[in-house]
């Protein structure tokens, strides 16, 4: 009797192995490895940044990259109005960190994973005419080409948090 119980009890451990494996494999879906790989190009993208590397930066995009920046009343930009605006913030500011990253994945229309990705985060920086230390709250989407490359760039945050406010005085 304890040999039968044994052997049944080993059978429904393989069956339930075999079903767990046969779960994962229909779970896995090119389009999340995708985001995985395409996190990883905008973690580089953003320590190329964070580094002001616009070369480093400029490897992670297409010839034909567009920003769609969160300045009021701008439209797309290409890759050159892209360079300038960096370049003009790598000028403006030190000591930049992006804080609190979180990543997800970009969805298609039928609201499945598509390998672009989406991040929310804290940008922070010290503003180098005037001294003084500020944040910006960041969100943006990255879109991906099959080859990995970024080809499209969409940010949203409050412009008028690049220059911090004057420091109230203490009398």
């Amino acid at each position: 009797m304890k040999n039968i119980l044994l052997i049944a009890l080993i059978g429904f451990s393989l069956i339930s192995c075999q079903e767990r494996a046969a779960e994962t494999e229909e779970t896995t879906d090119p389009n999340l490895e995708a985001f995985e790989r395409n996190t990883e190009t905008v973690k580089q993208f953003f320590e190329a940044f964070i580094q002001k590397d616009i070369s480093k930066m400029r490897s992670y995009i297409t010839d034909d990259f567009i920003i769609s920046p969160p300045s009021v009343g701008m439209d797309s930009l290409g890759i050159e109005q892209w360079q300038e605006m960096e370049q003009g913030f790598m000028d403006s500011y030190d000591d930049i960190t992006y804080n609190n990253p979180l990543y997800f994945a970009g969805l298609d229309d039928n609201q499945k994973p598509n390998g672009d990705v989406r991040t929310y985060g804290l940008w922070n920086f010290t503003h180098l005419a005037s001294g003084r230390e500020g944040a910006v709250k960041y969100y943006a989407v990255f879109f991906f080409n099959d080859e990995g490359k970024i080809t499209a760039h969409m940010q949203w945050y409050d412009t008028k948090d690049l220059v911090p406010a004057e420091p109230e005085s203490v009398e």
